[in-house]
Order: C-alpha cells, then sequence, then structure tokens
C-alpha cells in the first residue's frame, strides 16, 4: 500500500492552501468570531466554486470523482488555518445526499446550503416519530451558522431543514473559533437518507482527525519559525537543545498522526475488515499528538504563547474540542479493547 500523496493530490492541497490563505488568514479567522452567518457567504460560495463540497462526489452526482483520501487533504489545509464553519456536515451531506434530494445536493455543493453534523449524543434521547423528530443535541459545531443539520439517528441519517420545527440557541464554548450550539427539534421535518450512519460515522471520524493533523503540522511550523527569529543570549533559541528537542518531538508526533489517519482513509475508502479498528486508532493518535503540540507551541513561544495576541492559544482549544468530538481517546480505547476481547 502506498500512502505517499499523488501527484493529484498534491495539486489539490496547492490549490486549497492558496484559497484559504488569501481567504482565511488568521486575522480573518478572529474576525469572525462570534459572527453570524451571512459574514461566511462569500468564504463558502468561492469554497464551492472550487468544488471543495463535491471532492468526493461522483461526477454523475456533480462531483469531481475523487474520494476519502482527497477530501483527507482538503481537511488537513482546514485544520491548518483553523477554519471556522459547519465544513464536515457539509461534506458528508452532500455524500449522503448523492443517492437522492438532487435540488437540496446542488444547494450544497453549490455553496448556498450550509449543513451541521449531529453526531453526538449529548443531551436527550432524540425521538422519531414518523417523518418527524423531537429532542436535543448539545455541542453542534457550527450549529448557528448552519442551514439544514445532518443527524445521524439509531434509526439512520436524516436530513433535517431548519424550520419551524428546529431551534438553535448559542453555547458558550472554549474554542471560538468553530462555535457550537444547542439545537431543539420539535416534530421537526426529516428526509430519511439511504447512507448508512456507521459509513458516515466513520468518514467523519477521519475527515476530524485530518483536520487535527493540519492544525498540529501548523503548530510545528509556527514554533519553527519563532525559533529561528526569537533571540536568548544573543543567539536563536532554536540552536537551544531543549527547543530543538520540543520542536523535533512535534515533528514525529504530527507525521505519526498522519500516517495513521492516512492508513484509516485508505481502509474506509477501500472498506477494509479493519477499518472501524484503523479509525479508532487514528483517533486517539490525533488527539494526543494534538494536544501535546499545541501545548508544546506555547512553551516554545514563551511568554508571547500565553497571550491572547499570540495564535498559539486557538490551536490548544481547537485541539480541545477535537479531543471532546466524536468519540473522546478514551471512548475509542474502550472499543479498541472490546474488539481485541472479542478477538
Amino acid at each position: 500500500m502506498d500512502l505517499m500523496p499523488t501527484a493529484e493530490q498534491d495539486a489539490i492541497r496547492d490549490s486549497v492552501r492558496t484559497f484559504l490563505d488569501a481567504e482565511l488568514p488568521m486575522s480573518r479567522v478572529r474576525a469572525l468570531l462570534n459572527a453570524s452567518g451571512d459574514a461566511y457567504d462569500t468564504l463558502w460560495r468561492g469554497a464551492a466554486e472550487l468544488g471543495f463540497f463535491g471532492l468526493g462526489l461522483p461526477e454523475a452526482a456533480g462531483g469531481a470523482g475523487y474520494a476519502l483520501t482527497e477530501e483527507m487533504v482538503l481537511f488537513e489545509e482546514l485544520g491548518r488555518v483553523l477554519a471556522p464553519g459547519p465544513w464536515l456536515g457539509s461534506v458528508l451531506a452532500a455524500h449522503a445526499l448523492a443517492d437522492g434530494g438532487q435540488a437540496v445536493l446542488e444547494r450544497v455543493i453549490g455553496g448556498t446550503l450550509r449543513v451541521a453534523l449531529c453526531a453526538d449524543a449529548w443531551g436527550g434521547a432524540l425521538r422519531l416519530d414518523g417523518e418527524q423528530l423531537s429532542g436535543v443535541r448539545k455541542s453542534v459545531l457550527g450549529a448557528g451558522l448552519a442551514d439544514a443539520f445532518l443527524v445521524l439517528h439509531d434509526d439512520g441519517a436524516l436530513f433535517v431543514p431548519r424550520s419551524s420545527g428546529v431551534a438553535v440557541d448559542a453555547t458558550a464554548s472554549l474554542d471560538a473559533t468553530n462555535p457550537v450550539g444547542t439545537v431543539t427539534f420539535t416534530a421537526a421535518a426529516v428526509v430519511r437518507l439511504p447512507t448508512p450512519v456507521a459509513a458516515l460515522r466513520r468518514a467523519a471520524t477521519v475527515l476530524s482527525c485530518a483536520e487535527a493533523v493540519g492544525g498540529m503540522a501548523r503548530t510545528v511550523e509556527a514554533s519553527v519559525e519563532y525559533a529561528k527569529v526569537r533571540q536568548q543570549f544573543g543567539k536563536p533559541i532554536g540552536s537551544f537543545q531543549a527547543v530543538k528537542h520540543r520542536c523535533a518531538d512535534m515533528a514525529v508526533r504530527a507525521e505519526v498522526a498522519r500516517s495513521a489517519t492516512t492508513y484509516a482513509a485508505v481502509a474506509v475508502r477501500d472498506d477494509a475488515e479493519d477499518a472501524d479498528f484503523q479509525t479508532s486508532v487514528a483517533k486517539v493518535l490525533c488527539g494526543d499528538a494534538y494536544l501535546k503540540n499545541a501545548a508544546d507551541n506555547v512553551q516554545n513561544h514563551g511568554g508571547m504563547g500565553f497571550t491572547w495576541e499570540c495564535d498559539a492559544h486557538l490551536f490548544v482549544k481547537r485541539s480541545r474540542a477535537f479531543d471532546a468530538t466524536l468519540g473522546s481517546r478514551r471512548a475509542e480505547l474502550d472499543a479498541l479493547v472490546a474488539q481485541f476481547r472479542a478477538a
């Protein structure tokens, strides 16, 4: 199995990075803190014009004909700039809608309909009565910016437009760059989607891991750049062993996390027997690596790393949010242990 990026994947990375560096510099990410959905319209349409939301869809469905491995490249770049908004829900909704709902699908991949993912069972149990959904989901990423919701329910995947039966309340969050909200469904009309929930959850975990890989890679870049210019005792701090070793450890963790996520993406793409196992491994490794890299990045920046002006704290907060989303490391470790016990 060749896990090195292909020429096409490198081209996708270059295209996505060029767009995001222009449209989402860190100053813009900060400016979007607590912004309304209207502030995202231009960004979303620009991403749609480049095919972000249909990258992994078949050409017959209006996509680019790539797969999860190419979507991983996209999400690495999104994580690198701490891109705010319901990117994951929109991409997954496009997949779930590809087998039906063509009119809605066109709006999702066209960038005029943002979809937030309701995957974690935080809040009361959701009740599905025929084609109506009731209940609460807490800590939904990008809830206030979404026009619809993709709900992973025990009875299947559900598409829920934001209508009179859906109320969204903003929730205080540690990670202000990726706002969350509480979504209350009251006999909300739903559309049942044919895509299996397990497949959507695997893809969601892999893509969120890819986003984490991009974030931890950016912390390595930030630490190395700072170590080259910050001086102590007349020398760049990067010449000191303590800083060099931390940067080296950060680079190793980031590469291990990227390798595990790439392997998981290939396993899920190819529907391998161990796809669930590899997905859990990627989540565990990425969660641990992102938390440690974000903390070391603050340490490498010294006193400056603790200030609001320095971007280091934003990655600390995003790493914490990632660790609590789509299954914590503890939950994934429990799942891995259960598989070994069953064997």
